[in-house]
């Protein structure tokens, strides 16, 4: 289920049809993921969402969808650039091991979309 306002942004944001855009909506409610599959960064961008707009964040296909908690699409926007994708930099120093790096220096502090996220 979905409302005007989330099938207008889809069909936006994807240049899909309505049609397309509501099995889209569909798809992404039965198979997406919710912030607790991901790890730091993501989770606390998606945590964000989620108590910004009161309702679930769900991501599917490159694109977060807002999700009441009656299972209907609220809205729909792609994710940053940056979403998924591991860090391999620190400023210009290049990071050798990701994992390591990510336990030793949990206290970095990284700025995405004005909030701060920290780095667990």
């Amino acid at each position: 289920m979905t409302t005007y306002h989330a099938l207008q942004r889809a069909q936006e944001r994807t240049g899909y049809n309505i049609k397309k855009s509501a099995k889209l909506i569909s798809n992404a409610i039965k198979r997406g993921r919710s912030a607790e599959t991901f790890n730091s960064i993501e989770r606390e961008y998606l945590l964000h969402k989620q108590h910004r707009y009161g309702c679930g964040a769900i991501v599917h296909n490159s694109y977060c969808y807002i999700i009441s908690r009656d299972n209907t699409c609220i809205t729909m926007y792609p994710l940053p650039a940056w979403f998924g994708k591991k860090r391999l930099y620190h400023g210009k120093i290049k990071i050798r091991n990701v994992k390591k790096y990510t336990q030793s220096y949990s206290q970095h502090e990284i700025e995405y979309d004005d909030y701060q996220y920290q780095v667990a």
